[in-house]
């Protein structure tokens, strides 16, 4: 019977190591097949060709393919939640948006996750600048400008997107730093209320240059400042507020991400593709050309960020009376 025994002990020990072996193993060949990427938006729009430029540019340094699925709705949110529960292996990854800290927070969102918790942080590759367009012919050609003439008219019209949105917390934060009182009026994305803005349905209109773009080119709009550290290189006339006496920073940015528990080694390789991807010569005039906003932290100084937003947008909430209970 002993014999018995010990010869079960030592078969469940050989497997272990066996097993563990073969985990080690896996660990060190990855990756050894293709890698998805769940981008929570339509194929076509700025965070889907971001995530397939950078897709393209991590390929040649992990050896394999990496296939971009699309799975919209939630604001990026759906696409998320059927990444976080998939296994930990680093062979599917995520696109996480600025906006997943406004659903952790936000009481009217029905359902959300904890960018804080819930994923392994791969790396923040972009941050494009949130600016403010007007009508070609508005009395202000600056930030300070539009306060003084928001503090002289109240409840102006803005455009932003639904209250679940980052450019609808941007006129949020905007008129608590500059003690002015807007009327936001929610539009299904930015283009709708850039066309409302063009036809004088509003005074302004929360935007990124190059969404305004077409507008600018047409003369309808004009931008009067970015709340960025400095201007955009494919719109240098373009001033940031920080430039008119405005200290104010924000807008949307992107990370890639993966299900939490993910094995340190794997992290570091993905990492690793992510940091080299952004530097890439590639990717730098991509960004330039679209008119993306430049902006890389590693997993380390990603989370530093992460905490920032976290405790920005806790703030904006609580203060605006719509945190959710408990939070």
């Amino acid at each position: 019977m002993k014999k018995v025994l010990m010869a079960g002990v030592v078969f469940v020990l050989l497997v272990s190591v066996v097993w563990a072996t073969g985990q080690r193993e896996s660990e060190m060949a990855f990756p050894t097949k293709t890698i998805e990427i769940y981008v929570g938006f339509a194929a076509g729009g700025g965070t889907d060709i971001l995530f397939r430029q950078l897709a393209r540019n991590m390929e040649p340094i992990l050896g394999q393919s990496i296939v971009i699925v699309n799975k919209g709705g939630g604001g990026g949110l759906i696409a998320l939640k059927e990444m976080e529960v998939k296994r930990p292996d680093g062979y599917t990854l995520g696109a996480l948006l600025g906006n997943q800290f406004l659903q952790k927070y936000f009481q009217g969102s029905e359902t959300w996750m904890d960018p804080m918790t819930d994923v392994t942080l791969l790396g923040v590759f972009n941050r494009d600048a949130w600016g403010i367009a007007v009508q070609a012919d508005a009395p202000y050609d600056n930030i300070q400008e539009f306060i003084a003439y928001a503090k002289k008219n109240p409840g102006l019209q803005v455009g932003a997107g639904a209250p679940g949105t980052l450019y609808y917390w941007t006129w949020q934060a905007l008129m608590e730093t500059a003690d002015i009182d807007l009327t936001i009026v929610p539009f299904g994305g930015t283009a709708l209320s850039l066309t409302a803005l063009a036809g004088g349905e509003l005074v302004a209109a929360g935007a990124g240059p190059s969404e305004a773009d077409s507008l600018m080119s047409s003369g309808l709009v004009k931008m009067i400042g970015v709340a960025s550290t400095e201007r955009h290189d494919a719109y240098p006339d373009i001033p940031t507020f920080q430039e008119d006496g405005f200290d104010m920073v924000i807008g949307p940015w992107r990370a890639l991400v993966g299900p939490k528990g993910m094995p340190d080694s794997v992290v570091e390789i993905l990492a690793h593709a992510v940091r080299e991807a952004y530097h890439s010569d590639a990717f730098q005039t991509f960004i330039k050309e679209q008119g993306f906003g430049p902006f890389y932290r590693d997993p380390v100084d990603g989370m530093v960020f992460f905490h920032e937003e976290d405790e920005f947008f806790r703030g904006i909430m609580d203060r605006s009376g719509e945190l959710r209970i408990g939070m």
